[in-house]
């Protein structure tokens, strides 16, 4: 009897997650005149694109021509999207789509429908909302880049908590190096810039934290020590390029701090360590 109810449970449960794939597939179909987003995110994120456009039909192998009204510009569509030649009816004119696309990067609602994979379109508002998570998050990251005086730690761990919301936790680990570069530089208190001798010991640590990771991810490790960088490789995935970007500023940041007169202020051993941390980082210092 046991063995029957165990054997009835499993067949149960393998039922319910059927109907589970098959309502998640449903839930995914999108009807004839539907408006609908096609997105091609990228690892980098600045790179994202997308399309919005009108379901004109479903193809046998499932995937969907649309009628363009609005795209992101610079993205090559020619990898992804197949020209459908079209009358001003939407009915097919048999001509062949490719001769009247003559620009990849731009999609033209004149003479032609795109047929799109059916994997890339999403809801229009689920579909907009994740690319404007994903931007914020990349602004927030940029910003930090770029030195904003105003940047605190805490916004970076917002934007921490973002990127999980946004399915993009590849970031994440960038933005520890992040928060630790910010650290280093001005006071998490009250927002106040050290002068260089103050930081010294903060970066100390911030290297420390750069080193385990190079150390723990040979991959990445031969990939950022790389003197011609193979960017195809890096760009690959997320958190790869960002851990490479976000390394590269920081290293680069602490060397250029180390050429500051006031960084004799600095306790001679942090200073001695700092140096040692970056000559084997590979800074000539």
């Amino acid at each position: 009897m046991k063995i029957r109810l165990s054997a009835l449970v499993v067949t149960l449960a393998l039922l319910l997650s059927s109907w589970a794939m098959a309502a998640d597939m449903l839930s995914h179909k999108f009807k004839v005149g539907e408006t609908v987003l096609v997105g091609f995110p990228s690892n980098n994120i600045k790179d994202d694109a997308y399309i919005i456009g009108i379901v004109r039909k479903i193809t046998l192998k499932g995937d969907y021509q649309i009628a363009v009204r609005d795209f992101v510009e610079g993205h090559d569509y020619g990898l992804s999207c197949v020209p459908i030649a079209v009358d001003s009816a939407g009915n097919e004119t048999g001509q062949s789509g490719w001769e009247l696309w003559d620009n990849t990067k731009q999609l033209t609602s004149q003479g032609l429908e795109y047929i799109v994979p059916a994997d890339k379109v999403v809801k229009l508002a689920k579909g907009k909302l994740n690319f404007i998570d994903r931007y914020n998050v990349y602004i927030t990251y940029s910003r930090w880049k770029s030195n904003v005086p105003v940047m605190s730690i805490d916004r970076l761990q917002s934007a921490e908590a973002e990127a999980a919301y946004a399915d993009i936790p590849g970031i994440i680990p960038a933005f520890k190096v992040a928060e630790l570069d910010r650290a280093s530089y001005f006071d998490p208190k009250n927002g106040r810039p050290y002068w260089p001798h103050e930081s010294v010991p903060h970066l100390t640590k911030l290297l420390d934290h750069i080193i385990e990771v190079l150390d723990q991810n040979p991959k990445l490790n031969q990939l950022w020590r790389a003197k011609q960088r193979d960017w195809p490789a890096i760009e690959s995935n997320m958190k790869t390029y960002f851990l490479v970007d976000a390394i590269d500023k920081s290293v680069k940041d602490a060397d250029n701090l180390l050429a500051e007169d006031d960084v004799k202020k600095a306790d001679p051993e942090a200073v001695k360590k700092l140096k040692k941390q970056l000559r084997y980082l590979g800074q000539d210092v």
